[in-house]
């Protein structure tokens, strides 16, 4: 496989598996990148692996990635955090006596299965 980096920033341009040589090189000139300032070369899994780990867009989108999951497990813990014991759910559902009393029930319900869905 070939890759095509700025070499500056090492930032990966592009990546092909079946290119030939040079046709990178073309790609990111017709992209607007000088010649002087781009590299093509040719890897196999492991150079293109040892690429990414040091282009800094690729760093930058991992960690986004990491963000957004560690955001997403601390919603999640914070969910289960604040749920109440079945005992109390329970008692709750049971203590229901009346149509409004029902229908608030089965609305935070229903809100919850939404925001569930929605999330995932």
């Amino acid at each position: 496989m070939r890759i095509c980096i700025v070499k500056a920033t090492k930032h990966i341009i592009e990546m092909q598996s079946h290119a030939t040589a040079g046709t990178l090189i073309g790609n990111a000139v017709n992209a607007g990148y000088s010649l002087d300032d781009i590299e093509e070369r040719e890897v196999d899994e492991a150079g293109y692996e040892a690429a990414k780990v040091v282009d800094p867009q690729w760093i930058a989108e991992q960690q986004a990635i990491a963000d957004k999951e560690a955001a997403q497990a601390a919603k999640a813990q914070a969910f289960l955090d604040n749920l109440p014991s079945w005992a109390i759910v329970d008692q709750a559902v049971t203590n229901i006596s009346d149509l409004p009393s029902a229908k608030a029930f089965i609305r935070k319900l229903a809100r919850v299965v939404y925001g569930l869905v929605r999330d995932n």
